[in-house]
């Protein structure tokens, strides 16, 4: 399992370079129609979490995981697809989406491990209850295939409905395009998307062209230091030469004013 900003790399990785099938990370949990849902906020129910999910694929089985006394929700969920592929779009898609302002994290389940169900009206010659065999509850916890059986599902469902048969009606009134009209349009579409192309063409240019520069700035600036470097170097030569020339004249000043002293005692004797 990898973290989000990983995952999402990878994904973004994959679709640059056209990687699907068995070059695709996906492929791996090829054999897994389960996914896992974390950071839920607690107040969702398993038909919210439903609601959001299902436009990748029919879900067949909902498991909210809620705290065995109060029943309240832990805040991840394990859903199952009708079709494997759908978890493919579900991990890429949702992976790091914003649900109730919290992050949700959407990965690949390898193996499912259904949890485990005790009948307390049916027990075992120890008096313990029988564990139960776990069954896809569908997607609303009512059984396979058995959908909006909860009030709010319904008035969802029902407004998502008008608002459907909205769009359509709205659309089989508008007057369809002439063949000269969709042409002048796909036209019109190319053309904005070849100047946006020759605009990406001309910024990859100039900063082709602002790297080569600042490339030679910075030999350049290298080959100054250098050259200061270099002067600096017999700046402080010069100087070294020149103390030790004052040094000689110093002392050859020194000598010969020694032998003037000595030259006058000996005519005053």
């Amino acid at each position: 399992m990898y973290n989000i900003t990983a995952q999402r790399a990878i994904a973004k990785k994959e679709l640059k370079e056209g990687l699907e099938g068995s070059r695709s990370w996906h492929h791996q949990y090829k054999d897994s129609a389960y996914i896992y849902i974390g950071g839920l906020h607690e107040g969702l129910t398993e038909g919210d979490v439903v609601i959001v999910f299902s436009q990748f694929g029919e879900i067949v089985d909902c498991h909210l995981v809620r705290d065995y006394t109060t029943g309240k929700s832990k805040g991840f969920a394990f859903i199952c697809y009708d079709d494997q592929r759908s978890t493919v779009l579900a991990v890429d898609n949702m992976n790091g989406f914003q649900l109730l302002k919290r992050t949700i994290r959407v990965d690949h389940v390898d193996k499912f491990k259904a949890p485990k169900q005790f009948d307390e009206n049916d027990l075992d010659e120890n008096g313990d209850p029988k564990l139960l065999e776990y069954k896809a509850s569908g997607a609303e916890g009512q059984g396979y295939q058995v959908y909006n059986v909860l009030e709010s599902q319904k008035k969802i469902v029902a407004a998502m409905e008008a608002r459907k048969n909205y769009w359509e009606d709205k659309k089989a009134k508008e007057a369809p395009e002439d063949e000269d009209e969709a042409w002048a349009r796909s036209f019109e579409e190319n053309l904005q998307d070849m100047k946006e192309v020759d605009k990406e063409r001309k910024r990859l240019k100039k900063l082709k062209k602002d790297k080569k520069e600042l490339k030679r700035m910075k030999k350049e600036a290298k080959k100054l230091k250098k050259e200061a470097k270099k002067v600096k170097k017999e700046e402080k030569k010069r100087k070294a030469e020149n103390l030790k020339v004052k040094e000689e004249v110093k002392k050859t000043a020194k000598k010969e004013k020694s032998e003037s002293d000595s030259s006058d005692s000996d005519s005053d004797s």
